[in-house]
């Protein structure tokens, strides 16, 4: 099955307003969940996809409403339904964040493998949270027919906030003369979900190691 490349099927859904994304304390770790008491999921080798085991309990799918297994989830993990294509981060309250897109989805994982395959019938289970957006310090971002760019980093309670570059001297000195390699568009209704910072200054310290470029983003996503 080739994962979609576009986008996930939707405009990533959930949350309204300024809800923005995760708060700090909930943002998905590189190792997920690592209790020992978390469910295993079991590669199938014929779909190359990984799932996640029966929890032994049923539910009706909402794709054609047949009653199938309702998987064991565990908060940490990435997740996707069998017959939808939208990707989830779980919370530890167990909710699921949708992904607005491939762009954002790949600016918290590396790779399709990162996702684990859950039955349709367990996505209602899971109460909707607000969307994800894209990991701030990994990519710099700007709405597709705006002239700034901005930074995404987090205020006092974690909450995502964009931070003005102000001029291409700053972009230099923070991030080097391929500065620009790092900005993706944004639609405006995702610029909605975030914040306002404070603007950024050619003095500050910034981790280029976490950044990803358009074209490593693109090349994750094949």
């Amino acid at each position: 099955y080739a994962q979609p490349i576009d986008d996930f099927g939707g405009n990533g859904g959930g949350g309204s307003g300024n809800d923005g994304g995760l708060p700090v304390a909930d943002v998905p770790t590189s190792g997920g969940s690592d209790s020992s008491s978390d469910p295993t999921p079991t590669h199938n080798a014929y779909t190359g996809h990984d799932e996640a085991p029966a929890s032994g309990n049923t539910g009706p799918s909402p794709y054609d409403m047949s009653v199938e297994d309702i998987s064991s989830v565990a908060a940490g993990w990435y997740i996707r339904g069998e017959n939808f294509d939208t990707v989830y981060y779980v919370d530890a309250d167990m909710r699921r964040h949708p992904f607005w897109d491939t762009k954002t989805f790949f600016t918290w994982a590396d790779n399709w493998n990162d996702v684990i395959w859950v039955t349709d019938a367990t996505l209602s289970t899971l109460p909707i949270g607000t969307a994800m957006l894209p990991k701030p310090g990994v990519v710099l971002v700007k709405i597709a027919d705006g002239a700034s760019t901005y930074a995404i980093g987090t205020d006092g309670s974690g909450n995502p906030v964009l931070r003005l570059i102000p001029d291409e001297t700053t972009a230099i000195s923070l991030y080097g003369t391929a500065w620009a390699d790092y900005v993706i568009d944004l639609e405006p209704t995702v610029f909605s979900k975030f914040g306002t910072g404070s603007t950024m200054s050619g003095s500050e310290t910034v981790d280029r190691s976490i950044m990803k470029t358009r074209a490593q983003l693109a090349a994750a996503s094949i």
